[in-house]
């Protein structure tokens, strides 16, 4: 891994329902329970409820969204 990197190699993947979403910040309730943490800038903010599947990649203590498809 490059030192300059700050991400953890790889891509995650979760599937689950929005709990909140704001300007840079969201909680995404996995299908399994899990509650994910995400950085969304750069991406359109969604409401509440909405059901999304994220690319991500990881960075302590939070996950860095690459990509949102309708879930």
């Amino acid at each position: 891994m490059d030192d300059l990197d700050r991400f953890e190699p790889g891509i995650h993947t979760f599937k689950g329902t929005v709990r909140a979403w704001a300007t840079s910040t969201a909680e995404l309730v996995t299908d399994s329970g899990l509650v994910v943490f995400l950085d969304t800038r750069g991406q359109p903010p969604l409401p509440a409820g909405t059901r999304i599947l994220v690319e991500t990649r990881k960075y302590r203590p939070c996950h860095y969204v690459t990509k949102v498809t309708a879930g």
